[in-house]
């Protein structure tokens, strides 16, 4: 195999440079899965009342912030709640033209690679009969979703953007089954990078999912169809999965936003990420109370029982009772400085001023952890999916030699990445000890134009790489929570993310402060949001 590919796989090994760690000689006790005990004393444990629908309605009429331009969950709920509007099946309907039309220009969005719209139809009408009856299941249900390619769906294939087709799955993950057990409506499977492999989401096999604010730039990736669906209008929220900002980037990059709960928050079980240490589901949204109220009922439908008891103490509930101006913000000067110039004047002269309180931090581990994070997610990649060497033939030529590259680690390079990580959690601690959260950019560049040879064969640019993933890595490496949110956008018009990072299980602190940085959305020139005629 390494002869058939020849020099690229020697030039791809020397960029990613992942030797030191194996040399490292560290004698820190190996860290696998980066479990912390949560604080018992922060939280309470009533989670009923998260169940309760008028609850629900009550804290996304408090926190939801009005668009425009977009449709919120609590929009299309309350267009379903009243019989003069919408209902869940002529929904549908709008969305399936929408979809249409948006795969007739040049490019295509391509944000969807699978679609069923008997089974989307079907359950959009078993949902109307629910609100004709006044018994919705919560307001999530009738409310239309997209799904990555990696997550198992019943009656859709789990490809993860590879060109072979695998067997259609006859039931749900443990995620997907509980969102459904709410009444969402499944339009599909969204794109993503073939394999999960890259940052970019161009994908030549499905076609590569198209920014809406220009769709010359990349989305980002890994999760790009889902970025693509909810920034394009066509859905509310979708799932992504995240194991190196691969929910965050495409939110950032795509003007959304987005959340990479606390590491076994969420229950991976039958999916590709099951044994996976850095990888968490995450959600994309078109606001922050919608990403705040989908990651609450996942905490509760889909916790992950290996890892914490929920009823222990409550995921989120509500915000943080924490006031705004008392939150402590840790950045690092230098490291913000590596940022496209675009990128820092809106981090400086945007977001700064919001914060009352901000503490210049030190980050000691970044060097080797950022190699350590690649070594373990490309041994774990490797290990787990089978299926990459079953139909390795099929794969494009990025990504054979990025897993020819898994081929060359040892035990050694994962054993001491796993020994990094825990010196990198030790210095987690020591930060959270002195700010209540870190905030920074989200990606240290802008969304890269589209190279059109890129397009037919993927790409190989571990420069773009490194400065994409310049600051969401580390969140992966130490399981620690953290959400891109939009901040701002460029004179061209391509949006900047803001990226917030809290303590283990303290997602209430990252919503609490993302509400309150949260601004209004501007529409992208590729848009589809279903016709507002008829909506309450």
């Amino acid at each position: 195999m390494d002869s058939i590919l020849g020099w690229p796989l020697h030039w791809y090994l020397a960029k990613l440079n992942l030797e030191p760690i194996a040399k490292a000689g560290l004698d820190d006790e190996p860290t696998f899965y980066p479990i912390q005990p949560p604080s018992k004393d922060k939280f309470t444990s009533d989670d009923k009342n998260i169940l309760d629908i008028e609850w629900q309605r009550k804290f996304l009429e408090d926190n939801t912030m009005s668009s425009p331009h977009y449709h919120s969950i609590l929009d299309y709920h309350k267009a379903f709640m009243s019989s003069e509007h919408v209902t869940p099946e002529e929904l549908v309907d709008r969305i399936q033209k929408k979809i249409e039309e948006s795969e007739t220009y040049d490019p295509p969005l391509r944000c969807f690679t699978q679609l069923n719209w008997q089974l989307a139809k079907q359950a959009a009408a078993e949902s109307t009969i629910r609100y004709q009856n006044n018994c919705p299941l919560s307001v999530l249900d009738g409310v239309p979703i997209g799904i990555k390619d990696e997550l198992n769906i019943k009656g859709f294939r789990t490809n993860c953007g590879r060109k072979k087709d695998m067997p259609v799955n006859e039931e749900d993950c443990a995620t997907v089954a509980a969102l459904r057990s709410l009444g969402v409506v499944i339009i599909g499977v969204t794109n993503m990078h073939e394999m999960g492999m890259g940052i970019t989401g161009i994908n030549p096999n499905k076609g590569t999912a198209r920014n809406p604010h220009n769709d010359q730039h990349v989305t980002g990736g890994s999760s790009s169809g889902s970025a693509a669906a909810v920034s394009s209008g066509i859905v509310p929220f979708a799932l992504g999965t995240d194991g190196g900002g691969s929910v965050r980037i495409p939110t950032s990059f795509c003007g959304m936003q987005g959340m990479k709960p606390t590491f076994g928050r969420v229950n991976a079980s039958n999916t590709s990420l099951d044994t996976s240490t850095v990888t968490s589901i995450g959600v994309i949204a078109n606001n922050v109370a919608d990403v705040a109220l989908v990651m609450n009922l996942m905490f509760i439908k889909a916790s992950d029982q290996r890892f914490f008891n929920p009823g222990c103490f409550n995921p989120v509930r509500s915000l943080s009772d924490k006031p705004f101006s008392e939150l402590k913000f840790g950045t690092n000067t230098e490291y913000v400085s590596y940022c496209h110039k675009e990128i820092q004047s809106v981090f400086e002269t945007i977001v700064k001023p919001k914060l009352s309180k901000i503490v210049e931090i030190e980050f000691r581990e970044l060097y080797m952890s950022k190699i350590a994070h690649m070594n373990i997610i490309l041994s774990e990649t490797s290990q787990n999916q089978q299926v990459w060497r079953d139909h390795y033939d099929t794969l494009t030529y990025q990504t054979k030699i990025i897993f020819s590259t898994c081929k060359r680690l040892a035990l050694d390079h994962y054993m001491q990445s796993s020994a990094q990580k825990t010196r990198a959690i030790r210095m987690f601690k020591s930060i959270f000890e002195e700010v209540d959260l870190i905030i920074t950019p989200t990606t240290a560049c802008l969304p890269k134009r589209i190279n059109p040879n890129s397009l037919t064969v993927g790409e190989l640019d571990e420069e773009n790489v490194l400065k994409t993933m310049w600051f969401v890595y580390l969140a992966n490496f130490c399981g620690l929570p953290a959400m891109s949110i939009n901040a701002g956008y460029t004179p061209s018009g391509l949006p900047v993310g803001l990226m917030l990072t809290a303590p283990w299980w303290r997602e209430d602190l990252l919503i609490s402060a993302a509400k309150h940085l949260e601004t209004e959305l501007k529409k992208p020139s590729r848009f589809y949001c279903p016709d507002s005629q008829k909506m309450a």
